[in-house]
C-alpha cells in the first residue's frame, strides 16, 4: 500500500529547510508585486499576499501559528492600516495555521469545505471562515474588485484562486508549487486531474500581463506557469498509461517516466518517485 504524506506531516515540512534554494529566494519582509498587491515569501509556510490601501489591508493566508510575528512584522512594515479580511486559499495548516490568532480581529473568507475540513480538525470558533462560498465570490476594497474563485478537487476539495482584478495579480494558492512537483492531497479530495483543469482555467482568463503568486516559490508570468501546467499534464498521461499497463512505480522510473522532469523539479522531499506514488492512488 502507498504510504502518501499525510497532510499534518506535509504542512510540518514546510520550513525554510525545504523551500530555500537559488530558485526559491528567501525574503526577510513584504515586497510589492503590482498594484495595491505586496507579498511575503520568507520560507516558511506558504506565500502570503496583502492587499494594501486606502480601506485597509486584506490578507491571502497566513502561514503557520508559530509564524505569527512574522506576520505581524510584516503588517507593521506595509503601514498599510487596519487588517479586515483574511481569504484562505485552503485549509493546510502552512497556510490557514494562523487563523485562531487573525480570526479574534478580522473576517475570513474560505470555501464551503475549508470550514468543514478545519472544523474536523477541531480548529477553535476563531479559526473558522465566517463567510464561505460554494463557488465565488467578490470583495471590492482598496479600488478593486477581488474575485475568489473555487476549482474543484485540485490541491483539494477546497482551493481558491484569488484574483486583484485592476493590480492584475493572481494567487494560485497550492494549485501551483513553483519549486516543483506539486503535493497533491488525496485524503483532502485533491486530484491530479482536478489540479490540471484549475490551471487550464485561470490560463483560459489571465491577461498574459498577469503576475502570478503560487503557493510556494516566486512570483511569476503565465510563460511559467504554462510550462508547470504542461509538465503536470506529460507526467499524469505518462503515469496513467503505464499504470494501465501494469507498471509499478520503480519500473515506471527505470522505463524513464519522469527523466527529463527529475532534475528540475524535485524539491525538498516530493521527488519523482513520490510524485508518481500520488498519480497512481487516485
Amino acid at each position: 500500500m502507498l504510504k502518501l504524506l499525510a497532510p499534518a506531516l506535509f504542512a510540518s515540512l514546510l520550513t525554510g529547510a525545504f523551500l530555500t534554494s537559488e530558485a526559491s529566494p528567501v525574503q526577510d519582509g513584504p515586497t510589492p508585486v503590482a498594484g495595491a498587491v505586496h507579498l511575503l515569501a520568507d520560507g516558511r509556510g506558504g506565500n502570503v499576499g496583502f492587499s494594501v490601501g486606502a480601506d485597509g489591508v486584506l490578507i491571502v493566508d497566513d502561514k503557520f501559528d508559530n509564524t505569527i510575528p512574522s506576520m505581524e512584522a510584516a503588517l507593521e512594515a506595509l503601514d498599510g492600516g487596519a487588517a479586515k479580511f483574511l481569504v484562505n486559499t485552503h485549509h493546510h495548516g502552512d497556510h490557514a495555521g494562523g487563523n485562531a490568532h487573525f480570526g479574534k480581529t478580522l473576517t475570513i473568507l474560505a470555501h464551503d469545505n475549508v470550514r468543514v475540513r478545519l472544523e474536523a480538525e477541531g480548529k477553535p470558533a476563531e479559526a473558522l471562515p465566517v463567510i464561505t462560498y460554494p463557488e465565488r465570490a467578490a470583495l471590492h476594497f482598496n479600488g478593486e474588485r477581488i474575485e475568489l474563485l473555487h476549482y474543484p478537487n485540485g490541491h483539494t476539495d477546497g482551493d481558491t484562486v484569488v484574483w486583484f482584478r485592476d493590480s492584475n495579480v493572481l494567487h494560485m494558492g497550492d494549485l501551483y508549487f513553483q519549486v516543483g512537483f506539486p503535493y497533491i492531497d488525496v485524503g483532502s479530495g485533491g486530484t491530479p486531474r482536478g489540479m490540471l483543469a484549475a490551471i487550464d482555467a485561470v490560463l483560459a482568463f489571465a491577461p498574459e500581463e498577469v503576475r502570478v503568486i503560487p503557493g510556494h516559490g516566486v512570483v511569476t508570468g503565465l510563460e511559467e506557469l504554462r510550462v508547470y501546467r504542461d509538465m503536470l499534464e506529460t507526467m499524469i498521461e505518462r503515469v496513467e498509461e503505464l499504470h494501465a499497463e501494469g507498471f509499478s512505480v520503480e519500473e515506471m522510473l527505470e522505463a524513464g517516466v519522469a527523466e527529463d522532469y527529475a532534475e528540475r523539479w524535485t524539491w525538498g522531499f516530493i521527488d519523482a518517485k513520490r510524485f508518481c506514488e500520488v498519480l497512481t492512488s487516485v
